[in-house]
């Protein structure tokens, strides 16, 4: 047969059954799609992260950005695995980091966040900005996400994610200005508990509530909504 009857055979076969799908928060379902229209849909919070500034390290060098990109690769993958998460390389400048509902709430992911950014400008602030200044932000939001498996191998990073709140979560990462490395959708931060909305500071002596969230105005899917953003600071060893 030739690879041109290969693919109409493939594409009939697809476009003649329906997407099937399980509602799960168990990411080891996923072991149980196979590469045709089969699928798992979870009630996540989605945490999109783009490294910055990847395109003009292209211009520089490849093998700098392919450094670059490793870095941020296995700190983000060791994270997402050590706080329950599920991690996917979505680009060869971003990534996906999806945590399910009924294990994890919004308060949990943000803050997660925020310690991943503090990591980051922080402790392995040197190490990265010995090759190239630090660049990356994070976007957040929650909603229904669907993952479909397209190589048979039952390995997750061959999981694709389609969703709504991934892009809103990717336009707000765009979004996203230094100092500001986390930015959160509207939908996120009316959920956050008031221990991730404020922090105390001394202002000329005397001890202050302040916002930890700067909101500010963006366009999406033209129209106009609020993101929230943050620089603070707070370690994973902090209790």
């Amino acid at each position: 047969m030739s690879l041109t009857q290969d693919i109409l055979t493939k594409t009939a076969e697809l476009s003649n059954v329906d997407v099937t799908y399980t509602n799960t928060s168990d990411f080891n379902y996923i072991d149980t799609l196979d590469t045709d229209c089969s699928a798992i849909v979870m009630e996540a919070t989605v945490i999109y992260f783009r490294i910055k500034n990847v395109p003009l390290l292209l211009k520089t060098g490849k093998r700098l950005a392919a450094r670059m990109y490793k870095i941020y690769y296995n700190a983000l993958q060791e994270i997402c695995k050590s706080t329950g998460g599920y991690f996917s390389s979505n680009s060869p400048y971003s990534f996906l980091m999806i945590y399910p509902k009924h294990n994890y709430n919004v308060n949990y992911v943000v803050d997660i966040a925020v310690k991943t950014a503090t990591l980051f400008c922080t402790t392995l602030r040197d190490s990265i900005e010995k090759h190239s200044h630090l660049s990356f932000s994070m976007g957040i939001d929650y909603g229904n996400v669907l993952g479909t498996k397209v190589i048979n191998n039952g390995k997750f990073s061959h999981i694709v994610w389609f969703s709504p709140d991934i892009e809103k979560a990717k336009t707000i990462a765009n979004e996203c200005q230094r100092p500001f490395f986390v930015g959160i959708s509207g939908t996120v931060y009316h959920h956050l508990d008031d221990s991730l909305k404020k922090t105390s500071k001394r202002i000329l002596g005397i001890k202050k509530e302040v916002d930890i969230w700067n909101r500010v105005s963006y366009e999406y899917d033209n129209i106009k909504k609020h993101l929230y953003q943050t620089n603070f600071q707070k370690s994973f060893e902090e209790e």
